[in-house]
């Protein structure tokens, strides 16, 4: 059953979601070839899509992932 929009505020507020969320959007599942949730997207530096999972990945996959971008960032011997 679809929730209304100050119902999903509430639970982000509670939960502490701070990213982006779209919950029932076919245009966006549409547009991004994807079922609507959950799907993870993992940009790089230059908004390039680099990985994309569907349902959750665990947050030692997205760990990796995102510790291997940062790699590729910044230089080796920098702070």
């Amino acid at each position: 059953m679809p929730r209304k929009p100050a119902e999903l505020k509430q639970i982000m507020e509670k939960e502490k979601i701070t990213w982006r969320s779209f919950v029932g959007s076919d245009d966006i599942s549409r547009q991004w070839n994807s079922p609507p949730t959950p799907a993870f997207y993992l940009l790089d530096d230059k908004g390039v899509i680099r990985h994309k999972w569907i349902g959750h990945p665990g947050e030692y996959t997205i760990d990796g992932a995102v510790k291997k971008l940062i790699a590729e960032v910044k230089p080796p011997d920098s702070p």
